[in-house]
C-alpha cells in the first residue's frame, strides 16, 4: 500500500482567465495530520475543493490512491436549518452515512472527549438557531469525525469561531482519529495550533506551495522569532 493518499503535480486552477494558483505540487501522506496555511485569497479552499473532487484542475495531475467515497470534506461554511434540534442534526448526519442513531451515539461515547459528550447532553434538545456559530461548528466537526466511516478527512478551518476549550477538544479528537490510521488535512488561521498539532504543513501562496516540517522549520526559514512574524515575512515576499 502506497504511503501517499493524494498528490498534486504542477496543478493550476483558474476561474475564467484569473489564476488562483499555478504549477503547485504536494503530497499528502497516509496516517498523518497535515496542515495548510496561507493568507486570505491564496487558494486554500480551492485546493480543498480539488482534493475532495468538488472542482477539477485547469491543468496538472491530481493523483488519488483512495476511493472518492473514502474522503469526507467539511467546508468552511456550515449552515444548519435553524428549526432542527441538535440531536436531529446528529440524526440527519447519521442518515446520510447510513448509520442509525444507536450506532452514532455509540461512536460519540467511544471517541469524543468527556467534556464534548457532557456538552452534547446539555444542548441536544436546543434548536440550532439558538446555538452560537462556534457551538454549531465544533459540533458538526466532531460528529463528522466520529460518525463518518472514512479514512481521509479534509477540514477547512474547523476551529474558526470556536472557543479555546473546544478548539483543544477538536484537536484531541483529530489526534484520536490519527491513532486509528486516518489522514486529516486541516487549514487554520491560528498559526500556533497548526504548528503544535500537525505532523507537517504546507504554506500556500500565489507564487507556489512550500512544505515545512513543523513550526521551527517555518521560523528558521524566514529568520523569525514568532509564527506571526514568519507568516508576515512569507507574505511580504509575495509582494516584493
Amino acid at each position: 500500500m502506497t504511503s501517499t493518499v493524494i498528490s498534486g503535480s504542477n496543478l493550476t486552477f483558474k476561474y475564467s482567465s484569473k489564476s488562483v494558483f499555478e504549477n503547485i505540487s504536494f503530497s499528502f501522506e497516509r496516517g498523518y495530520v497535515i496542515g495548510l496555511l496561507g493568507e486570505n485569497g491564496a487558494g486554500k479552499t480551492t485546493l480543498f475543493d480539488l482534493v475532495s473532487r468538488t472542482l477539477i484542475p485547469t491543468s496538472g495531475v491530481l493523483t488519488f490512491n483512495v476511493e472518492v467515497e473514502d474522503i469526507a470534506y467539511l467546508p468552511q461554511i456550515v449552515t444548519l436549518p435553524p428549526s432542527l434540534r441538535i440531536k436531529e442534526v446528529l440524526e440527519m448526519i447519521s442518515c446520510f452515512q447510513n448509520r442509525d442513531m444507536n450506532q452514532s451515539t455509540s461512536d460519540l461515547a467511544r471517541l469524543w472527549p468527556k467534556p464534548m459528550q457532557q456538552r452534547y447532553e446539555e444542548i441536544k434538545n436546543h434548536k440550532s438557531g439558538v446555538c452560537s456559530y462556534g457551538e454549531k461548528r465544533w459540533f458538526v466537526t466532531a460528529v463528522m469525525l466520529a460518525v463518518c466511516q472514512k479514512s481521509i478527512f479534509v477540514l477547512d478551518e474547523p476551529t474558526a469561531g470556536v472557543d479555546v476549550q473546544y478548539r483543544y477538544l477538536i484537536w484531541q479528537l483529530i489526534k484520536e482519529m490519527k491513532s486509528m490510521g486516518c489522514t486529516i488535512i486541516v487549514s487554520s488561521h491560528i498559526l500556533e495550533e497548526i504548528g503544535v498539532n500537525t505532523d507537517y504543513f504546507y504554506f500556500l501562496q500565489k507564487s507556489g506551495i512550500h512544505k515545512f516540517n513543523g513550526m521551527q522549520d517555518f521560523l528558521c526559514r524566514f529568520n523569525a522569532s514568532t509564527p506571526d512574524e514568519a507568516f508576515i515575512k512569507a507574505t511580504l515576499l509575495e509582494t516584493t
